[in-house]
């Protein structure tokens, strides 16, 4: 109204108090221009002061059919007497901010939004001024606050700092008659509405005014959209722009829709959880119902999700037959995609995937997930938009994402599967087959113990995609429900889904997929079948799975699990966890993180028959060197006996004691030699293994002495050079020609013992038969099937000449970007 106050002058009314600014200008340019630099989500910020004054309806006005050069907001909330509008321009300090953030009206209670006492500055992005116009008690109240005097783009302004707590800005109060005050209201539009006197005679209103706007085309259609998906529109509140209606645009017929309590939802929540609660620590959720929890839907029974960090949480997901992408248009925000909620008010307008991955398309754009989670309201930023980096909630928030994104992958494929009339997976089983079918699923469901009442119909059984969780295998038979399952959370199941997509070949190949799983169940029972004992079945069947884990690493897109792993060596906790994890499983391990308080970190295992072999690893993250206190040694021995371990692994980046020149010894390795069975390993070395078994592909059971032995880091440095270089200073023809002339004359064509070729040859005396062993095992990798290693039986056979190896393994070095001279051709 500074306009409209420089027309009428004094006769506006009486002016009876002041407000004092005394903020820097550059404070309320960066709360302003840098928190809201949308003009839609600060009209938003004003009709947040409304919902906070209790106010039961809210109207809007933008350029259009009512007015032309301004922006009005009026609500019929509580307004504010003086002492009100004062302090109402507290600069950060809100008065809204109780304890418990809420505020009561007429025996009603509502949580309010806004805390930071800045909103009123989002005003700033609209227009170059803004006015209140209050009814409060019967007596009419107007303020003006003109930005002109305090952005310092204005040339008018002497200074940057011109408004600072030196020279503060004041702007006058006034009173005014009811008579002024109404031919005011009525001014302020060019065409009024009809509304326009019920508006004014209502007990209490507040009329906020933006002039001289910085942008005069607010296209409706995409406030309508902010507004409606963005504040607790309900019974007791509603919003209209330009006296049109204002609704949720998410409420669309869906072919899907489910509640926190819909059992699909809870049974995916619940299987996901069940890792994390192992593996993060994370505390189970409970399922339960309350009345009035959405405020949005009184007097109704709402399920909920309860949290450790998230809290209560409830919600909707949709699944929708096409595409919502087709519903956006230009003016228009999304209907696809996860919105969260925080007090009711939409947190992420822009951001459908949130801190989700990223996601399989055909599924996301068919699904809305509607998430009200009031407890993250302690960790939001100022503008509303964003939760601080560093909230724990953040964790659990994610994981729920990929929970409900897993059920609805599962749904939207059922469906489809459904609606292609294809042919269903269930033909394609051999039920009549007793060697293929009847006589292995037999062998499995006796090794089970099941209710004598259980009845199995080999010929109707059914084949489900469920959640199982990461670590379970890629499939299991459910025989009291007559199925077989398939685990979704699987990597090689992900890996394929992700590479196959959702078309109708993507959905036949993972049909294929479903066949293969059943018959890696089927596999098992075979083997019960014929008798093998139930140790061997289980090597063999987690062999299988260590395998299909390995070969979705080649579906996946590869990351740089080193370049990650020393990332996190200086924060710690779990994200370094998950990287040494994934270190490891990058080497051919089973590697399962725990990370409960008090327990180990990762356990790693090596499945290579009967010498497998398992440790635990404890990850301890320092920017600095690990001292011997901090490597708590005897806590490492305990994790180690509490799994049944073989020894315990401590990884950092660099201990303590080490890396001077007076010694490279320190207390750590004598705590480890006390202990028993615990090493210390550094990142550098864990790296430098990883790029040998990367580069040579070395058996895991050729790692385990390295990883094992009690070493110093420069000692185990110098065994890990071995593994990374093992073709220099190296007679390898030499070796070939005595290991080809022993298995033409005394093996007589029968693999050749390599212990004898170490302890009789020249090799002896120049290097340990461990290092020899590690030679061999790399030449055998780059000669690329022409020869046969045995390192259980410590035997070799070469199935060509040691000419024609020699060659393979100089053209396998080249290819893994080696440069070999021709006089190294002898000694690679």
């Amino acid at each position: 109204m500074a306009v409209l106050l420089k027309q009428r002058g004094e006769a506006v009314g009486q002016e009876i108090d002041k407000i004092v600014l005394t903020v820097d200008n550059r404070i309320i340019e960066h709360f302003s221009r840098n928190l809201y630099e949308s003009p839609y989500k600060a009209i938003e910020e004003l009709v947040v002061n409304g919902f906070d004054a209790f106010a039961e309806s809210v109207r809007v006005y933008t350029p259009g059919p009512f007015v032309t050069d301004k922006v009005l907001v009026w609500d019929n909330g509580s307004s504010m007497s003086v002492e009100g509008l004062k302090q109402l321009w507290w600069i950060a300090n809100s008065p809204k901010n109780n304890e418990n953030r809420t505020i009561s009206r007429n025996n009603k209670r509502r949580q309010v939004i806004g805390k930071f006492g800045i909103g009123k500055l989002a005003s700033y992005a609209v227009g170059k001024s803004i006015s209140h116009l209050c009814k409060h008690d019967g007596n009419y109240y107007l303020i003006t606050v003109d930005y002109n005097k305090i952005d310092p783009a204005n040339k008018t302004t002497k200074s940057r700092s011109a408004i600072s707590s030196d020279t503060p800005l004041e702007e006058p109060v006034y009173q005014l008659t009811k008579d002024d005050a109404q031919n005011l209201f009525r001014e302020l539009f060019d065409h009024p509405p009809a509304s326009l006197q019920e508006m004014f005679n209502a007990t209490t209103w507040t009329l906020a005014v933006v002039e001289d706007l910085r942008k005069g085309d607010l296209p409706v259609g995409r406030l309508m959209w902010i507004l409606g998906n963005g504040m607790p529109l309900r019974p007791d509140f509603a919003v209209s722009v330009n006296d049109q209606a204002v609704h949720s645009k998410l409420d669309k017929i869906s072919q899907t829709d489910w509640n926190l309590g819909s059992k699909p939802v809870v049974d995916a929540i619940e299987s996901h959880w069940r890792t994390l609660v192992e593996s993060d620590g994370l505390a189970a959720v409970k399922f339960d119902k309350e009345i009035d929890l959405d405020p949005a839907r009184p007097g109704e029974l709402v399920p909920y999700a309860e949290f450790g960090r998230l809290g209560r949480v409830w919600g909707h997901i949709r699944i929708f037959d096409d595409s919502l992408l087709k519903y956006r248009t230009a003016d228009n925000g999304r209907s696809h995609g996860f919105f969260l909620m925080v007090r009711g008010r939409l947190i992420n307008p822009d951001n459908d995937k949130l801190y989700g991955a990223e996601p399989s398309f055909q599924t996301f754009f068919r699904s809305q997930f509607v998430i009200h989670a009031d407890a993250l309201d302690a960790d939001l930023l100022a503008d509303r938009q964003r939760l601080r980096q560093d909230a724990s909630s953040i964790d659990e928030l994610r994981e729920l994402q990929r929970a409900l994104m897993g059920i609805t992958r599962v749904e939207v494929e059922k469906k489809d599967a459904e609606h292609d009339k294809s042919a269903s997976t269930m033909s394609r089983l051999p039920v009549s087959s007793r060697l293929y079918y009847r006589s292995p699923l037999n062998a499995l469901l006796l090794k089970m113990p099941l209710p004598v009442e259980t009845v199995f119909d080999f010929n109707n059984t059914t084949i489900d995609r469920l959640p199982l969780g990461e670590n379970v295998t890629i499939s299991e038979l459910a025989p009291t429900e007559g199925a077989f399952h398939v685990n979704i959370m699987h990597p090689y199941y992900k890996a394929i889904h992700d590479v196959a997509g959702q078309s109708k070949v993507g959905r036949e190949l993972l049909r294929t997929v479903d066949l293969f799983a059943v018959a890696e169940k089927l596999l098992e029972g075979y083997l019960h079948d014929i008798g093998i004992p139930d140790e061997y079945v289980d090597n063999v069947m987690e062999w299988r799975d260590g395998l299909l884990r390995q070969l979705a690493r080649l579906y996946s897109s590869a990351t740089d699990v080193i370049a990650e792993m020393e990332r996190t060596s200086y924060v710690g906790h779990s994200a370094f966890e998950r990287a040494i994890a994934s270190v490891f499983a990058d080497m051919g391990f089973r590697a399962r993180r725990d990370g409960r308080p008090g327990r180990k970190d990762v356990l790693v295992l090596a499945t290579v028959g009967r010498d497998s072999y398992s440790f635990t690893v404890e990850a301890k993250g320092s920017g600095y060197e690990i001292d011997n206190a901090k490597a708590a040694i005897g806590q490492a021995a305990r994790h180690r006996e509490d799994v049944g371990a073989d020894w315990a692994i401590v990884v950092a980046r660099r201990f303590s004691g080490f890396h001077s020149q007076k010694t490279h010894d320190a207390a750590v390795i004598g705590e480890c030699r006390a202990a028993g069975r615990v090493c210390i390993v550094e990142t550098e070395a864990l790296a430098a293994i990883h790029g040998a078994v990367q580069k040579f592909g070395y058996p895991l059971l050729l790692l385990r002495d390295v990883l094992r032995d009690i070493e110093s880091p420069v000692e185990k440095m110098e065994r890990i050079t071995t593994l990374a270089r093992p073709l220099e200073d190296f007679d390898y023809l030499s070796l070939l020609e005595e290991i080809w002339r022993r298995q033409r004359e005394e093996a007589e064509g029968e693999p050749v013992p390599f212990r004898s070729v170490h302890q009789q040859g020249q090799w002896k005396g120049k290097i340990a038969f461990d290092e020899f062993r590690c030679r061999l095992t790399a030449l055998d990798t780059l000669a690329a099937g022409r020869m046969l290693l045995d390192l259980n039986a410590n035997e070799v056979y070469l199935k060509q000449s040691p000419q024609i190896i020699v060659d393979q393994a100089t053209r396998s070095l080249q290819g893994k970007g080696f440069s070999v001279r021709d006089d190294d051709i002898g000694r690679l």
